[in-house]
């Protein structure tokens, strides 16, 4: 299997899209494909070898005409308001409608009928010969036959037939003025008019899609449009991916930071709200690090690249956002299923409407008009776009708050959580362990501390980097040997030919080092030196002021909290009754960690969210049913295992997400419910008044206009403010 994303876009609405998957879905050397729409990415896994941008570009021209934009770059594309394809069809409805103004106003008399209909026919092939060939294509290759291009193409064939039989039985329909002059009203300018309006729908449907896409994009976006490389002390203005690990670039007070480095020169405030959603200030200085996506408001730095920019923070949360539209919510998942049987449905309905209303009153030609009214009325476009939409504004609401979200479908699971369990370091409390206590045994507190800030000096764990945090430890790293790290254990390292734990009890235990356990309050640390206990130290970690709100939270709304943590029993207690937890669990090994959780998630009638940060959390992130890592100071397999990211270490941005995710269910179950009793409704208006002259204008409206509001609402959620 391979998996392969492409940047797909062009396509006239979102049923043209969803055809399109559909047809390479069904190609023999595809083994999965998913276009969204909203993000303009095509995912497909093949079975063998992935295709190459003309292979895919020839199987979507099997079915869809469109003049797309194919390539292999995925990067965010700002979508343009208008195109070419948009000024010839506005060219089209011009001419078409001043045709049809002519037959009205100009050409109405008697003996012109057949010179009227002759216009019509040629105003019909120049506003509708896309539409056509579509149909054509779609019938050649015996895929997506029913779509909404066919249901549009039956009205007006439908309507052309009318005019042709009163044509042909002299039944003209002409509104006189006077006895020299009156305006002709047929069948005929009817079917033009339904072609123009559906037209002139999806013109406005495209500007408003194209115009959420732009909002989205912008939402979820901290591109940097350039760098100022100092070289050879002067600076030269380049394009941020052309920088490398070790360049030197100058930030001023204004400028996003290009790329993740190290300051070196320079003071001044930044604005991390475009990566953690938080808008206060912070201070920096030099040896402080900072990422790409940065706003510096005051100040100049100098800083010294230590990623490029495709491994640059921001690079990496719009590759998560946007690579995360390829897994699909429910209710995507439902409109998927729904449009396959849904314009059949339609036909049926209709052709029934006609058979039966003909049937019962004998005026066959008002239940033709009323079955094409009802085909036009049920164009599935109104629901097929703005659902997945409304998914996906959610994650660019998300992103706005500091919380990358990695597909619909983990939005979507959010709404449906009843049980949170989470881990303790870094998730509830601060991760900024101090050392309060050094207790040597046999030796000085000094070779303690020395032995202690060796064996830590690679580690990867909060813990480590708190031991370690004020002193030099990059000549101490580069002096282990065969340093090995055991997530929820300790770690071990040979130091100047001396072999080093440091770790819980039962890892000193492990490796035949014994000694007296203590029962201190903190995190305790022992420490042997060639398998020789040599004492301890105790650190003591401070509780963030959100778990409080997070939990108040979850009980409010009838969720439960669970505490897992590798701390000792006091500790874990001391934790769980301050904050009001439900039931906790300590001193626990990861794989102590899933057992407890597969237990929690079986006694759980909903969805069951992890929250973790340390490389020892990783298994259960990946076991839960919703895995949420604390980015800032997670570890780097955590946050890629995750499907939800807290950029900013926030256990109170779980409560934000939570909340986005039910704005996001809400506004889809809305746009689907209010679509169909619409679509309903004026299906009924049209059974009841088979007669009425203007039913078939509000028919249309019931398929362009109902997208375009529909489309609005979704749009909607990413100016929602989050309480």
């Amino acid at each position: 299997m391979v998996k392969k994303t492409y940047h797909v876009s062009g396509f006239d609405c979102a049923n043209c899209a969803s055809n399109a998957e559909k047809h390479i879905q069904k190609q023999e050397e595809v083994e999965y494909a998913h276009l969204d729409f909203a993000t303009n990415k095509l995912f497909i896994t093949f079975k063998d070898k992935p295709w190459d941008v003309d292979k895919l570009a020839a199987v979507i021209k099997e079915v869809e005409d469109d003049p797309l934009d194919i390539s292999e770059d995925i990067t965010i594309k700002k979508e343009k308001t208008f195109n070419k394809k948009m000024l010839w069809q506005i060219i089209r409805i011009s001419i078409v409608l001043l045709i049809t103004l002519i037959c009205i106003f100009v050409l109405g008399k008697e003996n012109l009928q057949w010179l009227r209909f002759s216009l019509y026919v040629v105003a019909i092939l120049l506003i509708g010969y896309d539409i056509f060939y579509k149909v054509i294509l779609h019938i050649k290759n015996k895929t997506n036959i029913l779509d909404h291009n066919l249901l549009i193409l039956i009205a007006s064939i439908g309507s052309l037939t009318l005019s042709i039989i009163s044509l042909v039985n002299h039944e003209n329909e002409l509104l006189y003025i006077n006895d020299s002059y009156a305006i002709a009203l047929d069948d005929s300018m009817e079917a033009v008019l339904v072609m123009v309006l559906f037209q002139i729908g999806s013109i406005v449907e495209v500007v408003a899609s194209n115009r959420s896409k732009k909002a989205v994009t912008e939402a979820v976006e901290m591109r940097i449009g350039k760098a100022n490389l100092l070289k050879d002390d002067e600076i030269f203005s380049i394009n941020p991916k052309e920088l490398s690990v070790g360049d030197n670039i100058i930030v001023t007070a204004g400028e996003n930071i290009p790329v993740d480095g190290l300051i070196y020169e320079g003071e001044g405030y930044v604005d991390t709200s475009s990566l953690s959603g938080e808008y206060i200030p912070i201070h920096v200085s030099e040896n402080k690090e900072v990422l790409a996506g940065y706003l510096l408001t005051s100040g100049s730095l100098k800083v010294r690249v230590q990623k490029t920019y495709e491994n640059s923070s921001a690079a990496k949360i719009i590759n998560l956002i946007t690579a995360g539209s390829e897994k699909k919510s429910r209710a995507d998942e439902f409109v998927a299923r729904f449009a396959k049987w849904y314009t059949p449905i339609i036909v049926s309905v209709a052709i029934l409407t006609f058979l039966i209303g003909s049937l019962i009153s004998h005026h066959w030609s008002e239940w033709i008009h009323t079955a094409l009214e009802i085909l036009v009325i049920g164009c599935p476009c109104s629901i097929v776009i703005s659902v997945p939409l409304a998914y996906f504004c959610g994650i660019g609401l998300a992103s706005k708050h500091g919380v990358v979200v990695k597909g619909s479908n983990y939005l979507d699971e959010l709404s449906l959580i009843k049980k949170v369990v989470t881990d303790k370091t870094g998730t509830l409390t601060k991760g900024s362990f101090e050392i309060v206590k050094v207790v040597p045994f046999g030796v000085s507190e000094e070779e303690l501390l020395n032995s202690l800030y060796a064996v830590e000096s690679l580690s990867t764990h909060p813990i480590g980097h708190a031991i370690c945090k004020d002193v030099d430890i990059h000549k101490l790293a580069g002096q282990q040997e065969n340093f090995q790290e055991f997530a929820g254990l300790g770690c071990s390292s040979i130091y100047k030919k001396h072999s080093l734990l440091a770790g819980n009890s039962i890892f000193l235990n492990n490796h035949g080092v014994f000694f007296d356990k203590v029962n201190e309050t903190g995190t305790i640390v022992y420490v042997a030196k060639d398998n020789q206990y040599i004492g301890y130290v105790v650190l003591d970690d401070e509780m963030k002021e959100e778990s409080h709100q997070l939990v108040d939270y979850l009980h409010s709304q009838d969720m439960e909290m669970v505490l897992l943590t590798g701390d000792h029993e006091q500790n874990a207690k001391n934790i769980a009754e301050s904050l009001g937890i439900d039931r906790y669990y300590a001193q626990l090994l990861p794989d102590n960690k899933m057992e407890i959780l597969e237990k929690e998630m079986t006694n759980c009638s909903g969805k069951v969210a992890f929250i973790g940060d340390g490389i020892n959390d990783a298994p259960s992130i990946v076991r839960s049913d919703i895995g949420i890592a604390m980015g800032g100071i997670g570890s780097d397999i955590v946050v890629e295992n995750a499907d939800i990211v807290i950029m900013n270490d926030n256990p109170h941005k779980l409560v934000t997400a939570i909340k986005i995710s039910h704005i996001a269910k809400r506004t889809s179950i809305f746009n689907i419910v209010f679509a169909l009793v619409v679509k309903f409704a004026v299906a009924i208006l049209a059974i009841i008044f088979p007669a009425w002259t203007y039913m078939m204008y509000i028919a249309v409206f019931a398929d362009t206009g109902l997208t375009i509001l529909l489309v609005i609402n979704s749009l909607l959620i990413l100016h929602r403010k989050i309480k």
